[in-house]
């Protein structure tokens, strides 16, 4: 086995027939999926680092594996890690809940009910979108009286900020801000 440092980065490590043997390797099996040939090539790897005074410690390692007709040729390439990566975090998407009733008359049962029980319910639009009324709350969680009724007329779903995006651009607003009391106290 010969240790020679080519340059500042790179070392190369020749191994001959009788070394592949002795530390039984071929160069079929030979990478780091292998659990003793990675073993073999770290062990070459602080050969290398002891002999030639490299240090490898804070920078990445590259080890390419050559066949040659009486062993294997193995170059190792230190490459800088560069500035730390940037990590970023992808953010909940936050959704809010849409009950979205096939007619007038369905919307209108529940509003009368929920009147009826004394269940206020305020911040919330009435959306005509796709021939269907959509009343859409702009808090993620519907109290749980209201969340009952609404549910036995109408269909509940969670919108997207998109979503509600593609309602306001060609849907038709019907009532802004407080539908529910301002509807439900003309019935």
């Amino acid at each position: 086995m010969t240790i020679e440092q080519l340059d500042s980065e790179k070392v190369l490590i020749s191994l001959c027939s009788e070394d592949m043997r002795d530390y039984s390797l071929s160069f079929d099996t030979l990478g780091i999926y292998d659990e003793h040939s990675r073993k073999v090539l770290l062990r070459l790897l602080r050969l290398a680092c002891n002999k030639t005074g490299m240090n490898f410690g804070s920078k990445s390692v590259l080890m390419e594996a050559l066949p040659h007709q009486s062993g294997c040729l193995i170059l190792v390439t230190l490459i800088d890690k560069g500035p730390k990566r940037k990590t970023y975090r992808v953010k909940r998407i936050e959704t809010k809940p849409c009950f979205c009733f096939q007619g007038a008359e369905e919307l209108l049962c529940s509003l009368e009910i929920l009147r009826d029980r004394g269940i206020a319910l305020h911040r919330n639009s009435l959306w005509l979108y796709k021939d269907r009324y959509c009343l859409v709350f702009d808090y993620p969680v519907v109290p749980q009286r209201a969340r009952q009724v609404l549910s036995e007329y109408a269909e509940s779903i969670e919108l997207s900020s998109l979503q509600i995006a593609r309602m306001k651009e060609s849907g038709k607003l019907l009532c802004g801000f407080n539908a529910v009391e301002i509807i439900g106290s003309r019935i």
